[in-house]
């Protein structure tokens, strides 16, 4: 895809400003219930008008993360940099307040951080990013206000993340929100071992672009790139190497499997037992047992395959996007896919899987509060003039990636709906892929032994939720 600026600084994503502190919970209206069920069951539109304030008095807005760097945008001169600048600062002066993304908590206790100061009815900051494993504690104990119910919110605008949408939709109601369509998992690969494999350091891109970047196509690559190059009898250069937790999942959800699945009634399903989710471990597995994929150092840290990668022990990686700083001075080029489908699956095709972080407002606020805020972030999130929500992603990750091709053919796939596989598991909060992921992995036992061993394990944790979520539906429904 062509965008206005091909080579960008790295965007910031807050504006320094000087930030007060907002009025903590209060008020004799909250989210969730009274506001919420009076809306839906009157069947208004709460998409068809938004709300307008003219003044909000100098209110100081803090949507709080553990990641956001400190900010740089103010010191850009590309065109982007400087029109987010201008709105931003336009926006804030015209309406009378102060908005800022920070890191102001650790992503260990961003669950515990919200959750306390919330219930105590004193929430730190008006927006929180929580990521999609620490939601569901805080949305069963009524601590998110319903998004729905603020007329400043319009969900079916493109800016906003369907997926979060549909994640977050429970009763009648919306507790959560992601104005950011976050590329994932994918594969990146070292051009100069691709090369001297005798393949074509462009030709991953170009499969990819016709459909052919197949499980068949990735295994004859694995049987080039797996080597003994100091003639010792042992293999010193594999094909990949991965976090098993990223790995597994992928291969999953490139066989039209997944590992928790959601049916059309809302509740979620133990999914492990399906045909395509065994067919697509055993596939992931027999590659391990080929010797394709480098097996975890003892004693290695949970990232060790970052520097394999960087080093060139192994020629590709699956990872998240996100990690790309741990090899941005990597000597050697690199590119970025996609990874691969199974071709005898009907309806397969390249696919992600998105875990997003999830912007949550306080329960807490009263209506008034809620609404100023939101107002605020509507404006906050709204595209830079000129540029699609779409393009407005691909612009931060031009300076990042080595090729424009891993931007405008790879990013730019991942941010499709088609091609993102929606994971429900880290909305249960009771298990984790590493259950599964783990010791198969290692193989310390067999993909068919741990399902079973996990089927009945999860299947309760499973149905635990489904109450609980079940419940809360009914009380949110009207």
């Amino acid at each position: 895809m062509k965008v206005s600026v091909k080579k960008l600084i790295a965007m910031g994503l807050c504006v320094v400003l000087t930030v007060g502190t907002l009025t903590g919970c209060g008020g004799n209206e909250k989210a969730g219930s009274d506001k919420g069920s009076s809306a839906n069951k009157e069947g208004e539109s709460k998409s068809a008008e938004k709300k307008t304030f003219e003044d909000l008095g100098g209110m100081d807005i803090i949507i709080g993360d553990w990641y956001t760097e400190a900010d740089t945008l103010a010191d850009r001169t590309d065109e982007f940099g400087k029109k987010q600048n201008q709105y931003w600062e336009e926006i804030q002066k015209q309406y009378n307040f102060t908005i800022k993304r920070d890191a102001v908590y650790s992503y260990t206790d961003a669950k515990k951080d919200y959750v306390n100061s919330v219930m105590a009815n004193n929430p730190k900051f008006q927006l929180y990013y929580l990521y999609q494993e620490f939601v569901s504690e805080p949305l069963m104990k009524g601590l998110m206000y319903d998004l729905s119910t603020l007329p400043e919110f319009n969900f079916d605008e493109e800016k906003w993340n369907p997926t979060v949408k549909e994640l977050m939709s429970i009763g009648n109601g919306i507790w959560g929100m992601s104005p950011e369509n976050e590329p994932r998992g994918g594969i990146f690969y070292n051009k100069r071992l691709f090369k001297e494999a005798g393949i074509n350091e462009e030709e991953p891109y170009e499969l990819q672009a016709s459909g052919e970047w197949t499980w068949d196509k990735f295994e004859e690559y694995c049987k080039k790139l797996t080597k003994d190059t100091d003639g010792d009898g042992k293999t010193d250069q594999y094909a990949m190497a991965s976090f098993s937790k990223y790995y597994l999942p992928m291969c999953a959800a490139n066989n039209n499997a997944t590992f928790v699945s959601r049916n059309k009634d809302g509740k979620y399903e133990n999914a492990i037992t399906t045909s395509e989710f065994k067919n697509a471990m055993n596939w992931g597995v027999d590659l391990i047992k080929k010797g394709y994929i480098q097996p975890k150092p003892e004693n290695a840290a949970w990232d060790w395959y970052k520097a394999a990668f960087r080093d060139g022990e192994s020629a590709m990686q699956t990872a998240e996007v996100y990690e790309i700083s741990a090899f941005a001075d990597m000597e050697d080029d690199w590119g970025f896919v996609m990874f691969p489908y199974n071709q005898d699956t009907e309806g397969a095709t390249n696919k992600t899987t998105p875990n997003d972080n999830i912007v949550v407002m306080p329960s807490c606020f009263d209506a008034d509060t809620a609404e100023k805020i939101a107002f605020a972030y509507d404006l906050y999130t709204e595209p830079v003039e000129g540029y699609t929500p779409e393009e407005q992603v691909l612009e931060k990750y031009y300076t990042q990636f080595r090729d424009d091709r891993a931007v405008d053919e790879t990013i730019s796939m991942m941010l499709q709906q088609e091609h993102k596989s929606t994971s429900y598991l880290p909305m249960i909060s009771e298990i984790d892929y590493g259950d599964f992921c783990y010791s198969v992995y290692a193989m310390a036992t067999t993909p068919a032994k741990k399902i079973e061993e996990l089927s009945t394990k999860w299947g309760s944790q499973i149905d635990k939720v489904n109450k609980n979520y079940g419940k809360f539906a009914q009380e949110h429904t009207k």
